[in-house]
């Protein structure tokens, strides 16, 4: 659950009385989480302990990760690829918007991976952070940005068959790619169809 937006409430009514909960505790019912908005260390926890505690309750069954964000930490973002990863739920994920950044390295980690019609992709090398100091402080950033950007492409070419090389190539700069080119190059499985009935025959 995202910490940028407000979870609208829905009512509930059972032989106890009217209850009230949130679209999100209803999802995580059904075995559905989201990750939306800004990446960070609160919302990595939260997603990390509802996909462990989707596991403690059914080791098989399918979850799904609903993916809109615009990326953030690359350490919290990690943290959830690595949960998502672990578990023994086959973990299914689609892409409403833009994953762009962190987003679309948890989007592209899942076992089976989905994009809504008009969804995009956006990926990149990280970008450096607080690099002020000495110069040693300064080279020791770089050397750790260097790392990350290496893991980030490996997890990308890992997951669409591509080359590392190629997919640093496509990281050098802010790369958006259509469902349709995101599945042509192997960050996704398909495009989500309709799954509404003619109106006319």
């Amino acid at each position: 659950m995202s910490h940028d937006f407000i979870s609208p409430r829905t009512m509930r009514e059972s032989a106890q009385g009217v209850a009230f909960t949130t679209v999100y505790d209803e999802m995580l019912a059904h075995r559905e989480l989201a990750v939306a908005g800004t990446i960070d260390r609160a919302m990595a926890f939260d997603v990390c302990q509802q996909l462990l505690q989707l596991e403690r309750a059914d080791p098989a069954a399918p979850v799904t990760v609903y993916v809109s964000s615009p990326g953030g930490s690359v350490s919290a973002g990690l943290a959830i690829v690595d949960a998502m990863r672990s578990i023994s739920c086959p973990v299914h994920t689609v892409c409403f918007d833009t994953a762009a950044s962190m987003g679309a390295i948890i989007f592209v980690s899942g076992d089976t991976r989905e994009m809504l019609p008009h969804a995009e992709l956006m990926i990149h090398d990280p970008l450096i952070e607080n690099a002020g100091g000495s110069a040693l402080a300064v080279q020791e950033a770089s050397r750790r940005l260097m790392g990350l950007r290496r893991t980030l492409a490996e997890i990308l070419a890992d997951r669409s068959g591509l080359t590392v090389k190629r997919v640093q190539a496509l990281t050098a700069k802010d790369t958006y790619l259509t469902a349709e080119r995101a599945v042509e190059l192997g960050f996704a499985d398909a495009v989500v169809s309709s799954r509404k009935e003619p109106a006319y025959a």
